[in-house]
């Protein structure tokens, strides 16, 4: 039975949030197509419908996951619904940054974090193409963090990318997440040091 236009566009998204989700958990190589149709309630056969090969809907679904890296940074440092015009000092947004980035609760639930800490090792190993999926996420997420480590930028002037910054916050969750079944309490003191350390400046 055929689908409408506006189910297979339904469909096609389930794919992509279901595909992002079992990528950050169990990288690129440990997801397959019928792990991917099958968590998302479609059958196997309509993939080839929505998506060229699992490459194509990986790059797809990475680009999706960045952008909303990059959006979560933006977030954090915004603060909460209803907060100060102004969001607070800069030293309280990169607080606010750091304390939900290297959070326990983003090194337990992958799935649900940062696309650039959980498929980095991954990208580093794939196409240039699915590399330049990365390009914009890593660059979109150093320059959210530039814009709460850094100078205040002049008006219509873009912060300045904080690359180290950045590096600090998705290696220590890379590492903590690496150490974290065997000594959870090293795991722990990552996070929490390298939280520390950025926020000293």
């Amino acid at each position: 039975m055929r689908v409408s236009r506006q189910q297979a566009a339904a469909n096609r998204e389930r794919v992509l949030d279901t595909a992002g989700e079992l990528f950050r958990r169990h990288g690129l190589d440990g997801v397959s197509i019928a792990d991917i149709m099958k968590t998302a309630g479609l059958t196997h056969g309509g993939f080839y419908n929505q998506f060229a090969s699992k490459e194509a809907l990986a790059e797809e679904a990475c680009a999706r996951g960045v952008r909303a890296s990059v959006a979560a940074l933006y977030d954090s440092a915004a603060g909460p619904p209803g907060a100060s015009a102004d969001g607070g000092s800069r030293q309280d947004a990169l607080r606010r940054v750091l304390d939900d980035y290297l959070s326990v609760r983003r090194r337990d639930d992958p799935q649900e974090g940062c696309t650039v800490a959980a498929l980095a090792a991954d990208a580093g190993r794939s196409s240039p193409q699915m590399q330049g999926v990365f390009v914009s996420g890593v660059t979109g997420m150093a320059q959210a963090m530039g814009s709460v480590t850094g100078d205040p930028p002049a008006d219509g002037v873009s912060a300045s990318p904080d690359f180290p910054a950045l590096a600090a916050m998705v290696g220590a969750m890379i590492l903590s997440r690496a150490v974290h079944a065997s000594d959870p309490a090293l795991s722990d003191r990552i996070l929490e040091e390298t939280s520390q350390y950025l926020a000293d400046g």
